[in-house]
């Protein structure tokens, strides 16, 4: 299953990042940067299925998942 962490940034200040693998992870640093790298990351994958996993602001802990189901349906599931 593929999944996607959309995570606080490490290298950039107040940037999100949706981080599929190494060197595939974009920084959002507009004025609603988790907003626009979870958004990014839910069109990712153009009807496949798989998950995108949200990290809380300490970058530790999932806040909430969303299962994509791969047929363009995307149900939001809070915690594990």
């Amino acid at each position: 299953m593929r999944i996607i962490e959309v995570r606080p940034s490490k290298k950039f200040k107040g940037a999100w990042v949706s981080f599929e693998a190494p060197g595939v992870e974009p920084a959002f640093a507009t004025s609603r940067p988790k907003e626009d790298a979870t958004s990014y990351a839910t069109n990712r994958f153009g009807g496949s299925a798989g998950e995108v996993h949200v990290y809380c602001d300490d970058g530790v802990t999932v806040e909430r998942k969303i299962v994509i189901d791969g047929r363009g349906q995307y149900p939001q599931v809070t915690g594990d």
